[in-house]
């Protein structure tokens, strides 16, 4: 009875780490360009640099040197993530990856340990 107890909860453990794991898995989906491409606001604290992730080659515009200041290298381009986004300089290098925190808001710990927020415009 004894084995028959223990094989029945490996069962189960492995039914519901399964289930977790598909469950994490369907959480993090890759977006497209054109669902986060539009007008965003980058902000440390009370200051804010408006960005425009493009869906045309990712571009990025607006002011991207205002974002410079604070990412420590200039952003010219960025790629969706399932987790959130990267942001990479001239030579395609990523700089910053900001971090999905809800829909339209992302975040990324600077290398001085400021928090800068990526916010969809209104």
């Amino acid at each position: 009875m004894n084995r028959y107890h223990t094989a029945a909860r490996r069962v189960f453990l492995g039914l519901l780490m399964s289930a977790g794991a598909t469950a994490m898995a369907s959480s993090l989906i890759l977006p497209s360009p054109a669902q986060l491409a539009g007008h965003w606001e980058l902000h440390q604290q009370d200051q804010v640099c408006p960005l425009d992730l493009i869906e045309n080659a990712s571009a990025l515009g607006g002011d991207v040197e205002c974002a410079s200041r604070w990412l420590g290298d200039t952003p010219s381009s960025w790629s969706p993530t399932p987790d959130g986004i990267w942001l990479m300089n001239a030579e395609g290098t990523g700089i910053s990856h900001l971090n999905r925190v809800k829909e339209g808001e992302y975040e990324v710990r600077t290398k001085s340990g400021e928090t800068v927020v990526l916010r969809r415009a209104p």
